[in-house]
């Protein structure tokens, strides 16, 4: 999908951004993340929190007490214990390290010059993650650093990926190093800044890249106000596109052909019977043509995820071995399912559902493959990247929970759970494309899945906390399922 924010849409009007949005802003180093969110969070009135800061007071607080940037051990003692605080106020925000303000300490060319080096380590970066969403998985926030639309809030409502010319990025931090009174040269700040791109770009943990439903904001050519402006207008396109469904559930219910509203009626019985609970379907609104990616669990999935439906034509992706045998096959050609061979590229089943998803139908797909032990969801297939690619489809994340542990009525061993992500549109994907081949850009566009499964999974969770029972029975599951990933897809 390609956006165009030098027209007239969509308006800058900060009340079409919900309250509880989350606007994540990943970019290189002196691309003027920081400074751009802080003037979303002003425009919006939203909370900033500056991932960045928080990586420089551990960075600092190593330095002050000689502990090598390349012990993970030693940063990760010090960290796990520390009361880490972020403040808002006046300019860049305040900083607080086991009480002690480092506003100041954290902005010295010393500490720019090894933070990459810091937040590199996988277990640095895990705390921080952790730390970032407790902030923010309440919503109404803004947050800006490396790895925000990719890792920390994969189903944020807006993600901007911004981007500057090193010569630009260069002068930016020049200005802002003689603001502060410290003597830096134009040579000294070239050097930094194009090692820690490389830095950024090549760490094995959450490196520097465009998440695939990021919005790409070149500002090299702008001011700081166009720069700010443009970012704004940016944040209400999807809000502005979540605005457009519709959440009329009655007259959708009648404008379907008979054999869906049986199929869902029927489906919709079952799941009240053992007390299936919904997170998120407020009027049941989706695109026309949108790819629902669901995580798979037991073969209980496909009739409970129906049973949320209620508009459009809904065809689903189905291994081809179920249309072998009565009466399976000829229910699953009834409801306009598709068979795919799993083991290789099917192109015929590829073909036939981005030929029902141009034609305005939804598509219903699992795109791990293959059942997942409980609580550890993905790693998602290629099929769901190649898709995307091949239609530009917008995508809806849904988490399954508790089809295992089925009780009329409900459950206390697994809560009967489906959660609704955001409406994910892949607005990055022709700016990855640029300098990434389809198989790399599938595997972004799949680990971008994974994650949404995994955030899903963590606020159902957060509800409702994981039971003895999926915890033994997930732990049980995972060397019979790793096997059977291995026959079904040969590797």
């Amino acid at each position: 999908m390609t956006v165009d924010l030098t027209g007239d849409s969509p308006p800058l009007d900060p009340s079409l951004l919900p309250r509880t949005a989350v606007i994540a802003i990943d970019g290189p180093a002196g691309s003027g993340k920081s400074t751009t969110a802080r003037a979303l969070a002003d425009i919006f009135g939203l909370l900033y929190i500056d991932s960045g800061a928080m990586y420089r007071a551990l960075t600092q607080a190593a330095l002050s007490k000689g502990i090598d940037p390349g012990d993970e051990d030693a940063l990760a003692a010090i960290l796990v214990p520390a009361n880490l605080v972020l403040k808002p106020s006046k300019g860049e925000v305040s900083v607080f390290w086991n009480g002690k303000d480092v506003s100041l300490a954290i902005r010295t060319p010393e500490v720019d010059a090894t933070v990459s080096r810091v937040s590199s380590h996988a277990a640095v970066r895990a705390n921080m993650v952790e730390r970032q969403k407790v902030m923010g998985r309440l919503g109404g926030v803004v947050m800006e650093g490396r790895d925000i639309g990719t890792v920390v809030f994969p189903l944020a409502t807006a993600k901007i990926f911004l981007s500057a010319s090193l010569d630009a990025r260069i002068e930016r931090r020049f200005r802002q190093y003689q603001q502060r009174g410290l003597d830096v040269s134009r040579e000294e700040l070239r050097q930094d800044l194009a090692e820690r791109d490389r830095q950024d770009s090549e760490r094995q943990t959450s490196p520097l890249t465009i998440s695939p439903d990021s919005i790409v904001i070149d500002s090299s050519e702008l001011s700081l106000e166009q720069q700010n402006q443009m970012c704004a207008r940016a944040c209400l396109v999807n809000p502005t596109l979540d605005l457009e469904l519709d959440t009329d559930l009655e007259t959708a219910i009648r404008e379907i052909p008979w054999h869906y509203r049986l199929a869902y009626s029927f489906f919709n019985a079952s799941a009240r019977f053992f007390g299936l609970r919904q997170v998120g379907n407020e009027g049941g609104a989706l695109p026309r043509g949108c790819i629902l990616a669901v995580n798979h669990v037991s073969n209980w999935d496909p009739p409970l995820i129906g049973s949320t439906f209620h508009r459009y034509p809904v065809h689903a992706l189905a291994k081809a071995e179920l249309f072998k045998f009565w009466p399976l096959g000829p229910i699953f050609r009834w409801i306009d399912s598709i068979p795919i061979q799993r083991s290789g590229f099917d192109a015929e089943a590829f073909r036939e559902a981005a030929a029902r998803l141009a034609d305005g139908a939804n598509l219903l797909i699992f795109p791990e493959g293959t059942r997942r032990a409980i609580g550890h969801p993905g790693p998602v297939r290629n099929g769901l990247g190649i898709l995307v690619q091949a239609t530009g489809a917008p995508t809806l994340p849904l988490f399954i929970r508790g089809s295992y542990g089925r009780q009329p009525g409900g459950s206390p061993k697994s809560p009967l759970e489906v959660h609704f992500g955001p409406v994910i549109r892949w607005h990055g994907v022709q700016a990855l494309l640029r300098d990434h081949d389809k198989k790399e850009v599938s595997l972004r566009i799949g680990n971008l899945c994974e994650a949404a499964f995994r955030e899903l999974q963590a606020r159902s969770f957060a509800a409702y906390p994981e039971t003895e029972y999926e915890k033994e029975l997930g732990a049980r599951q995972l060397k019979k399922f790793a096997r059977r990933q291995e026959q079904v897809f040969r590797n």
